[in-house]
């Protein structure tokens, strides 16, 4: 049994990319490796306190996350679920709240950690810093860090622990980035999505056609099938417009 430390993380994240086709210095598409990794994925508004779940039951992988969380903490969330699934051992089930990197539990210590050198690359993350911004003495500037966030796609908070731990930043800087993010966005034109809740998906995976399957071979009933579908938001009874002649 391996016991994982900082350095074997990134480099299964790393190879994981690899073994993805996503470069060590680009932006990883969450949802489409969900779908190549076959990981039936729901979205669903749920507590605040509770960022997501992943449950392993054989060669079926699932993950719930949390979409009352901004859309960037969400992205954290299901890297930090695809270790649970992906790399713990005899892992079976968990309920987590991300991104707290409380070494008191090791295995949600390194979850946290993996969907950090997942989602952040140190290779992507120099590439996009301005050269004059990683001389000596030099700092990072605020257009800087929420460029990073746009392009990877995380929120402020775990961006920041990312760069300190890269020595980009020093810990007693934070506080002057944790303010206002939304503006500071906004007021260098990008979109504000990023730190908003809610997720344009319901799921992701082949759980609706498992359900209809399992419906139309009779092993559930239809009322069973209708709250099977209701559970990721979709109601089978919704009438629709149909335009023959749109190609």
């Amino acid at each position: 049994m391996i016991v994982f430390n900082d350095r074997i993380l990134e480099v299964r994240a790393n190879k994981l990319r690899d073994g993805l086709g996503v470069g060590h210095t680009d932006p990883i598409d969450l949802y489409k490796i969900l779908t190549e990794l076959n990981v039936v994925t729901a979205f669903r508004p749920l507590n605040r306190n509770f960022s997501g779940m992943a449950v392993k039951a054989g060669k079926e992988h699932f993950i719930l996350v949390n979409t009352s969380q901004t859309k960037g903490r969400q992205h954290f969330t299901i890297g930090h679920e695809l270790y649970h699934l992906l790399l713990q051992e005899n892992f079976r089930f968990m309920l987590c709240k991300v991104g707290r990197f409380d070494k008191k539990d090791r295995e949600e210590y390194n979850a946290d950690i993996f969907s950090s050198y997942l989602l952040l690359p140190e290779a992507g993350i120099i590439n996009c810093i301005p050269e004059a911004e990683l001389a000596r003495g030099a700092s990072l500037s605020l257009s800087t860090i929420v460029k990073l966030e746009q392009y990877f796609g995380v929120s402020r908070h775990a961006l920041l622990i990312r760069l300190a731990k890269l020595g980009l930043i020093v810990y007693k800087e934070y506080e002057q980035y944790l303010t206002g993010v939304k503006k500071s966005a906004n007021e260098l034109g990008y979109s504000t999505r990023l730190y908003e809740e809610g997720n344009d998906y319901n799921v992701i995976g082949d759980y609706g056609t498992l359900s209809k399957n399992l419906f139309e071979a009779e092993k559930i009933s239809e009322s069973h099938y209708f709250n099977l579908m209701q559970d990721i938001g979709v109601n089978i009874d919704k009438k629709f417009e149909e335009n023959e002649l749109e190609w």
